[in-house]
């Protein structure tokens, strides 16, 4: 385990039923999102993006699409 959720107390109802209620989390999903819309797109040429991303993208969505 990195971390814990130890010493990060919610004083509001919204804050302890938040979908990432831990700050590093949030955190580490802002830089992930970053990544994803603003460096990839950036500095990726058509090659990573054509044979690396797009097949990517297509199975993540079938995966998530499976689960449901």
């Amino acid at each position: 385990m990195f971390y814990r959720e130890a010493g990060q107390f919610k004083t509001t109802y919204a804050a302890d039923m938040a979908i990432f209620p831990i700050r590093q989390d949030r955190i580490g999903l802002a830089l992930i999102a970053a990544v994803a819309f603003v460096v990839i797109p950036a500095t990726g040429d058509q090659f990573l993006l054509n044979t690396m991303m797009i097949p990517f993208l297509v199975f993540s969505l079938a995966a998530i699409g499976s689960t449901s």
